[in-house]
């Protein structure tokens, strides 16, 4: 593993962690922002496994104290976590397959929005399913979904800004180390 992937990778990690275990608006978060940083700056497909290895441990954290009223016993899972974790695993590839696309600030707007919408579906899909809340029909769908919205607008937010902070700290640090490489003698 390289300096600069260990230290990208710390990076997502960190903003991963902090964003979900300190006090926060539901869903305003890193993770997404982290998958399509991760994404698009480690070369290494396998590093999505360690981010979304330190998302279920967050994920446990948070299940087993903070929500820990809601259920009687030790929660291993959540609710619709296969559906969450294939909509991050997506966002990763997709991130990837763009990747030359991420000089372009446009570029992370759309992906941004795209990834969030992609994990809005997903996650609210598996909610769904799990036929607990809403009845197993086109109605219990649409209540679903419309039920989420306020959810969805914090996570388009939190995504917009962490992509903007990873990114923007990732280029701010890359053009400082070109700019000492051209004049070593003035930083």
């Amino acid at each position: 593993m390289e300096k600069r992937e260990l230290g990208l990778l710390t990076l997502i990690i960190i903003g991963l962690l902090l964003s979900r275990l300190l006090p926060h608006s539901p869903n305003f978060t890193s993770t997404i922002a982290g998958l399509i940083f991760g994404g698009a700056m480690l070369r290494r497909s396998f590093f999505v496994f360690i981010i979304l290895a330190c998302y279920y441990v967050a994920d446990l954290l948070i299940n087993n104290t903070i929500y820990s009223v809601d259920h009687a016993q030790f929660q291993w899972l959540s609710q619709s976590a296969y559906w969450i974790y294939s909509s991050f695993l997506l966002i990763f590839w997709i991130s990837r397959t763009f990747t030359e696309r991420f000089q372009n600030p446009f570029a992370l707007f759309v992906i941004s929005l795209s990834s969030s919408i992609l994990f809005f579906l997903f996650s609210n899909f598996g909610v769904w399913l799990e036929n607990i809340i809403y009845v197993n029909d086109f109605s219990g769908l649409t209540n679903c979904f419309i039920a989420a919205l306020p959810f969805f607008a914090n996570e388009v937010a939190g995504t917009f800004f962490y992509t903007c902070l990873f990114f923007g700290t990732y280029w701010l640090y890359d053009s400082r180390k070109q700019f000492r490489a051209i004049a070593p003698e003035k930083i």
